[in-house]
């Protein structure tokens, strides 16, 4: 199976790194340089989290420079947040130019929403944007998640998963992650595969396909099956 982690804070050594696994990093603009210097393998995605989009000029003109390499594949995490961070009249100026950049570069949008659902939707339909947009870190009760469908949203999960949720997002709208938890993005897999009561390989080479799709630079990892693991044991 290959395993595909599309958002993740997780910084591994290098040479502690699993090889069955590819992964989208989450950085902020300023430590992208030092970190694609450290981290071969992977790719990543650059962004102002809402947290911090107030006075963030500087990053912003940052991010405009570094967007266009090619080890940046998304942009992001970027979005809204009702319960941290500056006012909505900071935050939606600063999700619209990550939105402007995504559409300029062609690169997906890595979205973090926190009960802002009625104003991301609202952007979402005045940018009429041509990219895709991944909610990352999604666990959202059904009736949110048919209207996110319905809206053309994608989803990417984690440790936390809404299994009634889990039953109505369609398998080509469908992302697995690690963010900061603590779970490994093997076991969200398993997790992910029993609420949709599916067979892991096969979920496995959905959401393999779905990466390829929208991710198609992002560097396959070594398939892996458990016998491998227990021969170098």
């Amino acid at each position: 199976m290959e395993y595909y982690d599309v958002h993740t804070h997780q910084i591994f050594l290098e040479e502690n790194d699993d090889p069955y696994h590819s992964c989208i990093f989450d950085v902020y603009p300023l430590e992208f340089e030092v970190a694609k210097e450290s981290y071969n393998r992977h790719a990543f995605s650059c962004g102002i989290h809402p947290w911090y989009s107030e006075d963030s000029d500087t990053q912003m003109a940052y991010l405009n420079e570094i967007a266009p390499n090619p080890r940046i594949i998304a942009i992001g995490e970027t979005g809204l947040d009702r319960l941290k961070g500056p006012s909505f009249e900071i935050q939606i100026p600063v999700f619209k130019k990550h939105i402007e950049l995504s559409e300029r570069l062609r690169k997906p949008v890595i979205i973090h929403c926190v009960k802002a659902w009625e104003e991301l939707i609202g952007v979402k339909r005045e940018t009429r944007p041509t990219q895709p947009w991944i909610i990352h870190g999604y666990h959202g009760k059904p009736e949110l998640t048919e209207r996110l469908i319905r809206e053309g949203f994608l989803f990417s999960v984690g440790d936390q998963i809404n299994v009634a949720s889990m039953q109505l997002i369609p398998l080509d709208a469908l992302f697995c992650e690690t963010d900061e938890d603590e779970m490994s993005i093997r076991d969200v897999y398993q997790q992910a595969a029993r609420s949709l009561n599916m067979d892991p390989e096969q979920f496995s080479l959905r959401i393999a396909k779905n990466v390829r799709k929208i991710f198609p630079t992002l560097e396959a990892p070594r398939a892996w099956h458990p016998d491998l693991e227990e021969e170098s044991e």
